[in-house]
């Protein structure tokens, strides 16, 4: 999907992501037009709400919804200003919740970690073949673990979980798993 793409180029050229949009009802896939210039769109919107000085590249795009719909994106670059002053940072549950399509209860967990927390956040339900099909999945800590040994973590308990259920042999074109460390807790 056009999200994904954009997303992996992201991640490939910077060592830095400031922040992650997601939108759902819409997939941004196999849609008429620019879907990868949709989400980069979005992405410098984020960016200029944020005061982000990269124009959007440091901003990681998210989506899930039907597939073959283009992304309303004057829609949604318009509503961005407002929704960047009601971010907080006090819970995920409004993210969780935001998040959801099929699924019937916002998935969330917590756990202390090394002086600091974890916090996983989730959407998907069906089309879960194979490696994790329509899951959107976000873990976000504040314990200061470098991207060197974030990644190979984040792939082992990937194998060892997401990766290894089937259960109607279908698969998405948004699969996203992340895990993010704001870095303000030293580990």
């Amino acid at each position: 999907g056009s999200p994904i793409k954009a997303g992996r180029r992201r991640l490939a050229e910077s060592s830095t992501l400031q922040a992650v949009v997601i939108n759902n009802k819409i997939s941004n896939v196999c849609a008429a037009g620019d879907g990868v210039g949709a989400s980069e769109s979005v992405c410098a919107a984020v960016a200029e709400a944020l005061a982000l000085p990269d124009g959007g590249e440091s901003v990681l795009p998210c989506s899930t919804g039907v597939i073959g719909w283009k992304l309303p994106v004057e829609q949604m670059v318009e509503a961005v200003p407002d929704i960047a002053t009601r971010l907080q940072g006090e819970s995920a549950l409004p993210a969780a919740r935001a998040i959801m399509t099929t699924d019937r209860y916002p998935k969330v967990r917590s756990a202390s970690a090394c002086g600091g927390r974890l916090v996983g956040f989730a959407k998907g339900a069906g089309m879960i073949e194979p490696d994790m099909a329509t899951m959107l999945s976000y873990v976000l800590t504040d314990v200061a673990v470098p991207r060197e040994a974030l990644q190979p973590m984040l792939r082992r308990a990937a194998a060892a979980s997401f990766n290894c259920m089937s259960v109607d042999a279908d698969q998405s074109t948004s699969d996203t798993l992340l895990c993010l460390s704001s870095g303000a807790v030293a580990a």
